[in-house]
């Protein structure tokens, strides 16, 4: 969508006011939190509820938490579409006469996401173990899975909630500063929008009897936002030096029932915004290879706006990641721990992240920025640990049937949202889109690029049309123009010039050269080997480095950049030093980079192959050694990447004695990391099977059948 004349003037006549303010020495002042009140509602716990509206999941002062009661795939389906369903409930939930329930029905899992069929109160029916409810669902049988000679078939669940009360919650005393404002947020669960409106209210109690409202608003669930989150600024400077309870009130008007929440309230004071305040904009593109880019050697034009930033910016030749897929890799960057030991393996893995440790996100949380995340779900879902310390975590996740050229204008413009409200705080976004992730179909105006094949490029020929390379490198050119649409009006509004801003990628894409498609169960360095750009106040403008680092180093690099303290626990090593314009060190003193992949099957030209894991591979300077796993043990393969970095030309057989202190590395690596995940985490945390929506996700991104 194209922004109108006026807009336009007036993001520039911002931008002017900001370049000035800077010539000037003026700082604008900025927020910073005085006390996170979601934190204190109830003592004792080390993370706030979490509450998701309309897949925007934030901190709550007090959730509705629901219960998955029921849970069936292959339902047979009557010809008439409707399923009748008697479920037993859980003793927990029995004490009430009445529960809130919501079921989400399923078709063909190939063609259809999972979509809300029913929203509101039912009666339990019974006592005891007789205790049931009844729910009568509907789904088309034309859209309905058939397996091969069975009939057809349609997967449901069933989320249940207690029917809530309507209790203010009153928080302990808290001095008021000078300047005082309280952020927050009021929604209202999808579950209630069917529901009347709710009345949010907050006061400031000097005593018990000494109560006076601070704000007041209705949120009617009919109206245009529904019951989506709204942001509240709500002034307290007239109470300053004061010592008040807060308390908050929510009442439905319009029904007996409704599921109002109070999203994260936070205190807030005004101070001064200083130079090296900067902000942090962290871009991951899904998928992206470093060498089908223009600025990494590439000889197709795919990515001209990205190769403009590298001129005002540093950029990383040699970026290593530490898995070939998503979930694993992303974790090491937030945690600069290796897979083994934050312990996400794969994809489809029902891993959490161990309390214990600490996320990027939380550290910078804690250090007063406003932290948000927009992702598209699938390996980067919710409750796995990356929203741990985001105060929006928002998901716009890939949809069946899968709709590339529609993900990254949407992502973008959420977080260019969240960024806008966010003028007066330091802040935190990470911003993630699987646009160029396979299946390959960029917008149809982007099907005249690349016609012509450059001499080297000529695809692989056990490649079928559409895994060919010119599909995924015009994706590469549609999210590059993506790219350039949001940081162009993210620097007219001025923002760019006090942020901090890193483009990179979780891991690349295979096509043939070393016998397999796609990413996930190799480690060749198609898939390892990441862009990294980082620009911004302080970074030098047009410089390459060309020494090794990986994503593991990212976060130790971020912080320390940042003026954060460092993460409690890191096996990765920032390279700050690097991006202020020291030298790079010698190869010889580079640390060691490792990688590792879990996934048990991969595709090669005639479909799935198996493939024994765990695989491992270690980098250091150019030499790299990869050690996988056979009937009998271990094979190696050696590689010196200076001279062969197409590595087609495996060393170790005839030359092994060159290897050997990178063997020593990988064969120690195993018990390295098992040790040092038992020293960090008390227990590995796990769910008791894939949740269905995140399921659906990962069969639009091919990881399932």
């Amino acid at each position: 969508m194209k922004e109108s004349p006026r807009k336009r003037a007036s993001a520039a006549l911002c931008a002017l006011v900001a370049l000035l303010a800077t010539a000037c020495g003026v700082r604008e002042p900025m927020r910073v939190p005085v006390l996170r009140l979601a934190l204190v509602a109830e003592p004792g716990l080390e993370q706030a509820p979490l509450a998701t509206i309309d897949r925007d999941t934030r901190p709550v002062l007090r959730d509705w938490p629901g219960v998955r009661i029921f849970d069936a795939r292959a339902l047979p389906l009557p010809p008439d579409g409707r399923l009748a369903l008697r479920i037993p409930v859980p003793p927990p939930l029995r004490a009430g006469s009445a529960l809130v329930l919501e079921a989400f029905v399923q078709g063909n899992p190939r063609l259809d996401a999972y979509r809300r069929e029913f929203a509101g109160a039912a009666a339990i029916e019974g006592s005891g173990d007789a205790a049931t409810l009844e729910l009568a669902l509907r789904i088309d049988p034309r859209r309905a899975g058939r397996a091969r000679g069975a009939p057809t078939t349609a997967s449901a669940f069933v989320i249940a909630r207690p029917l809530p009360v309507d209790a203010p919650i009153e928080l302990p005393a808290v001095e008021v500063p000078s300047g005082a404002v309280l952020d927050v947020a009021l929604g209202i669960l999808e579950a209630a929008w069917g529901q009347g409106p709710v009345a949010f209210r907050v006061l400031a109690c000097a005593s018990p009897d000494a109560c006076e409202p601070v704000f007041a608003e209705t949120v009617d669930p009919a109206a245009a936002d529904r019951g989506r989150w709204r942001a509240r600024r709500i002034p307290l400077g007239a109470h300053r030096g004061r010592r008040l309870r807060l308390r908050f009130e929510a009442r439905a008007t319009g029904s007996a029932w409704s599921l109002p929440l109070w999203g994260d309230p936070t205190l807030l004071r005004e101070e001064p915004r200083r130079a090296d305040d900067l902000d942090l904009l962290l871009i991951s593109i899904d998928t992206l290879r470093a060498d089908h880019l223009p600025s990494w050697g590439y000889a197709r034009d795919t990515a001209p706006f990205l190769a403009s930033l590298a001129q005002r910016g540093t950029l990383f030749e040699q970026a290593i990641a530490a898995a070939p897929s998503t979930t694993p890799s992303h974790m090491s960057l937030f945690t600069a721990l290796q897979p083994s030991v934050h312990g996400l393996l794969g994809n489809a893995a029902l891993a959490a992240l161990p309390r214990e440790l600490t996320t990027l996100a939380e550290v910078l949380r804690d250090e007063g920025f406003a932290t948000a995340a927009v992702t598209e779900g699938g390996g980067l879902a919710l409750h796995l640990g990356f929203e741990r310390g985001f105060d929006a975590f928002v998901e716009n996740p890939v949809p069946i049937p899968h709709r590339p050229g529609l993900q990254a204008p949407v992502s973008f413009d959420l977080g260019r949202d969240w960024l806008r409200a966010q003028r007066d705080r330091r802040s935190f976004l990470f911003l993630h889109t699987y646009e160029v992730h396979g299946p390959y179909r960029a917008p149809d105006a982007y099907a005249g690029l690349f016609t012509q094949t450059p001499p080297g490029l000529e695809p692989h020929p056990g490649l079928r049309p559409h895994q060919r390379p010119v599909h995924y490198d015009r994706e590469i050119r549609f999210v590059d123009d993506e790219l350039r649409r949001l940081l162009e009006a993210l620097e007219a509004e001025g923002r760019l010039a006090r942020t901090l801003l890193v483009l990179t990628s979780d891991h690349g894409e295979e096509f043939l050269e070393h016998g397999w498609i796609g990413h996930g169960a190799t480690l060749p360095e198609e898939v390892l080997r990441v862009p990294l750009l980082v620009l911004g106040p302080g970074i030098p403008a047009g410089r390459r480095i060309s020494q090794p680092v990986g994503l593991v180093d990212l976060a130790p690099t971020l912080l320390e950049l940042l003026g954060a303290p460092p993460l409690p626990a890191a096996m990765g090593r920032s390279f700050a030093s690097l991006l202020r314009g020291s030298q790079s060190q010698r190869n010889s003193d580079a640390h060691p980079l490792f990688s590792e992949t879990w996934f048990e099957a991969g595709f090669g030209a005639e479909g799935p192959k198996p493939v024994q894991q765990p695989s491992y591979a270690v980098r250091k300077g150019s030499r790299k050694l990869v050690r996988l796993r056979t009937g009998e043990g271990f094979r190696y393969a050696y590689y010196d990447l200076a001279a062969d970095p197409a590595e087609r030309h495996d060393l170790y057989a005839t030359d092994p004695e060159a290897a050997a202190d990178l063997r020593a590395l990988l064969d120690a690596y195993p018990n390295r990391v098992a040790r040092l995940r038992e020293a960090l985490t008390l227990e590995r945390a796990s769910g008791g099977g894939l949740d269905p929506e995140r399921e659906s996700q990962l069969r639009a991104l091919g990881y399932l059948e």
